[in-house]
């Protein structure tokens, strides 16, 4: 994340503003989005499909990432200043018109899904298909103290996108791997949230964190410990081999720090946790590619 910041703050004053509506300096979001689709195509795509595919996602991430984020960011620009670490997000603080970064967010936007057309006008329609998820997203933070399990739908719309264009649609292993990574995301999102807990409360956003105070880390242990079930779940349904079970020890390990971390009054022992998420969808993916060590090719 430091070297993504640092790149943002070489760039010109006028067009730094941009880059970070669009969270180009906080790369951790991106991988969030992008590692469940990877972990799709370790499951079921041979190498070349897997390396072409994997590219496209990776574009389609960062570009449909940042359009939310833009249009998170004017939406909830009157909670954002009353939280201090998002008081300086751009239209929060003023440094850009929200017209501005609504018109950036749509045009963004609109082309993410293109991005898949080098891949089948299926792939454009069903990435386009998950917008409407992350759009809505912003809205429920002001309803429901659960916006979380909506966002974790969104993150992970990938898999959906995968399994459709390689396998015809998700089945009953593609829905375990869904459940298993929603439940992770579930997680992630409620250590983020804790972050801003106390301001959340002032500023009257609805989440998980706010409504559980320290009960928000029996709440991440449980929705962990139910994605690593289905994972397993899910490795003996896809056949998996031996070699994705240690790996799937990993994953369970590092889940299991996150949650001992996360210590829901302690702002920067939650940001670490959060932070290691890269590293844990990683281990995922790791898991299952070794699990199908013998069939890729």
């Amino acid at each position: 994340m430091a070297r993504a910041a640092r790149w943002v703050d070489r760039a010109p004053a006028g067009v730094r503003p941009y880059l970070e509506a669009l969270r180009l300096d906080r790369p951790v979001g991106v991988w969030l989005l992008v590692l469940p689709g990877w972990i799709a195509l370790g499951a079921l795509a041979g190498a070349r499909d897997g390396v072409v595919l994997g590219l496209l996602l990776l574009v389609y991430g960062v570009l449909s990432r940042g359009a939310a984020c833009g249009l998170n960011d004017v939406l909830d620009a009157r909670f954002d200043v009353q939280v201090p670490r998002t008081a300086g997000r751009p239209v929060a603080s003023g440094r850009l018109r929200a017209g501005r970064v609504l018109a950036m967010s749509f045009a963004v936007g609109a082309v993410a899904p293109l991005v898949m057309a080098l891949w089948s006008l299926e792939a454009v329609l069903w990435a386009a298909a998950g917008a409407p998820l992350a759009a809505l997203y912003p809205y429920l933070k002001r309803i429901t103290h659960w916006p979380h399990v909506w966002l974790a739908f969104a993150m992970n719309w990938a898999v959906v996108v995968v399994y459709v264009l390689l396998a015809g649609g998700l089945g009953p292993e593609g829905w375990l791997l869904y459940g298993a990574l929603i439940c992770w995301a579930v997680g992630t999102d409620v250590i983020y949230a804790c972050q801003d807990r106390e301001a959340d409360v002032g500023a009257g956003v609805r989440s998980a964190a706010v409504l559980l105070g320290r009960r928000s880390r029996v709440l991440v242990g449980a929705v962990y410990a139910a994605g690593v079930a289905l994972l397993a779940w899910f490795g003996a349904v896809a056949g998996l081999g031996p070699l994705f079970w240690p790996g799937l020890g990993a994953v369970a390990v590092q889940l299991g720090w996150q949650v001992w971390r996360a210590d829901p009054d302690d702002v920067r022992a939650c940001a670490r946790a959060f932070g290691s998420n890269p590293l844990c969808g990683l281990l995922i993916l790791l898991a299952v590619l070794a699990g199908r060590i013998a069939t890729l090719g």
